[in-house]
């Protein structure tokens, strides 16, 4: 492929100042809230430590040092307050942590690294909890000292948050959160003044940051999105009492999910309701059937069955040779675990009250799933009545009458490492596809465009059947992109003006085009974008993908 040193001459037009950004880690929880926690920012004096994984930073396209200068903790999904709580003599540091996330030690001192820094000393003053969820961010803390962390190095970084005194007023609402390992953030925490050690929870904070890159650094930032992403599975996970899918015993509510060749689309449903005629079945809590054989072959995207396996926690297995139980419904679960169909994977408890049914229509040619009347664990008094319909043409259907959900999702996913497509409001988003899974066309840099050094850009899943592909560099960059459904690229977006194109032919899912970077001062501080572009795949009308875009930071370092 060619090189592109040629191009580069030409953009001798000065430097940019540093753009202040922002992300929220863990990542992946800017909209969703896995978890809450009370247990952070308390209403009693604390101390915790909270350790996250450099991966929430290099996922999100920043592999090189920046500066954070602020920190915003959110609260709770669904939680309302008028704030004005004022926490006393607050100390926050920041560290580049010697420990994983995955394994810190419970002693606190023994996390803080060598470039340990007090960034805030001071007052916090809680702000107003809007209820929505995700909900707002209340408590804010610009720091005094901005912190320089770079997770290209590998290593974690901590937040340590000591209050040695409680909120006056308390009342502070708990804080939205990570809840499980696959969330790659661990809390320290104890609520004894003074104390060296701390407790161990998965419930760590969910953090937004402002950012920017480090002066004089060379960047390599991906921006906008590349196309097509598909994903068979779908999923909308709920936080406790928030489910909206909910119809009553006289109005049932449901949704339909008609067969594709690879997918299903999901409309609105017929809301009508099969009574159970049959025996109950016989489960306890967190409770499997042994495989139940159906009257016809179950045909669903990507696989196919006769038997079944119901759980008591509001989910029927496609797999009868799965086990797992979990109560608390989780994405990661959902898609990682056998192929699985979740009217509302939920923590149900049928051995103290309601029932479960297995029934089979007359005609032979519809099996429901019926939970009805089932109370949540610890909660006799939070019923929740749930149908399953499987149909012989491979239709599904769920449906619901009244609802008291704790955390829990609903969706389908054929698992087995399914992508994950993100969440999707079901109620809102109606109708909608899932289809095939398919990673978006992807354009990354390979090290750091630095002044006088090589650099890579690298192509990533180019589908099996593109024949021609090409990157392209431009001096503009388009924010937000432009849409391309009128050429023929429905879900592909134009992220730069394309004023040098070098084509390639794919061999393979990955490409690589080397980049010589001119030693020349007059280029610190200039931008330079890109975008990639692959030919002859089935997933658009023209055949062609567009990649995401990204933003080279020329610079000495």
């Amino acid at each position: 492929m060619n090189k592109t040193t040629c191009l580069l001459a030409l953009v001798l037009s000065g430097g940019a100042a540093l753009a202040q950004a922002n992300l929220v880690i863990p990542a992946g929880m800017a909209n969703s809230n896995p978890g809450s926690t009370g247990l952070a920012w308390r209403n009693t004096a604390f101390r915790f430590q909270m350790l996250y994984d450099d991966s929430h930073f290099t996922s999100q396209g920043i592999n090189y040092p920046i500066v954070i200068s602020r920190l915003q903790y959110r609260a709770s999904g669904g939680q309302t307050s008028a704030g004005g709580e004022v926490y006393s003599g607050i100390t926050v540091q920041m560290t580049t942590s010697p420990s994983d996330w995955s394994a810190p030690s419970t002693t606190f001192a023994n996390n803080l690294g060598a470039d340990v820094t007090t960034v805030f000393q001071g007052a916090v003053t809680c702000l107003a909890a809007q209820g929505t969820s995700p909900n707002t961010y209340i408590i804010d803390i610009p720091l005094t000292t901005p912190f320089v962390y770079d997770p290209s190095l590998g290593q974690d970084l901590l937040i340590d948050v000591d209050a040695p005194t409680a909120p006056l007023p308390t009342g502070v609402p708990s804080m939205g959160a990570s809840s499980n390992a696959s969330h790659l953030a661990r809390r320290i925490s104890t609520t004894t003044v003074g104390s060296p050690t701390g407790g161990l929870s998965y419930f760590a904070c969910v953090v937004l940051m402002d950012y920017a890159p480090q002066a004089n650094v060379a960047t390599a930032t991906s921006y906008g999105d590349g196309c097509v992403s598909q994903a068979v599975s779908f999923h909308e996970p709920f936080l406790p009492g928030t489910f909206d899918l909910a119809g009553s015993a006289g109005a049932p509510n449901s949704i339909l999910m008609n067969p594709l060749s690879t997918g299903y689309v999901v409309v609105p449903g017929s809301n009508t309701w099969a009574t159970p005629t049959s025996t109950a079945l016989t489960l306890g809590d967190d409770a499997l059937t042994p495989p139940i054989t159906l009257p016809f072959t179950f045909n669903y995207p990507g696989g196919s069955t006769t038997d079944i396996l119901v759980c008591s926690n509001g989910f029927v297995y496609l797999d009868p040779a799965e086990t797992s139980t979990s109560a608390a419904g989780s994405v990661p679960g959902l898609l990682t675990f056998g192929p699985r169909l979740a009217p509302l994977w939920n923590d149900l408890d049928p051995s103290v009250g309601g029932a479960v049914y297995y029934d089979v229509d007359l005609s032979g040619n519809v099996v429901y799933v019926t939970w009805d009347q089932v109370p949540l664990f610890g909660n006799g008094a939070a019923l929740s009545t749930i149908q399953l319909a499987m149909f012989s043409d491979g239709r599904v259907e769920y449906r619901y009458q009244d609802v008291q959900n704790a955390t829990a999702v609903t969706g389908w996913s054929p698992g087995n490492g399914a992508r994950n497509g993100g969440d999707v409001d079901i109620s809102v988003s109606m109708p909608f596809l899932c289809e095939a899974d398919q990673e978006p066309l992807s354009l990354i840099g390979v090290g750091r465009p630095k002044l006088g050094s090589s650099f890579a850009l690298e192509v990533r899943e180019i589908p099996s059947a593109a024949f021609l592909g090409a990157i392209s560099l431009g001096f503009t960059q388009i924010v937000p992109g432009i849409d391309l459904t009128s050429v023929g690229m429905a879900r592909c977006f134009q992220h730069t003006t394309f004023d040098a194109t070098f084509a390639f032919t794919p061999s393979g899912g990955t490409q690589s085009m080397p980049l010589n970077i001119p030693a020349t001062p007059a280029l610190a501080g200039v931008h330079v974008y890109g975008q990639a572009i692959a030919n002859g795949t089935p997933y658009t009308p023209s055949g062609v993908l567009t990649s995401n875009g990204i933003d080279l930071l020329l610079d000495l370092n």
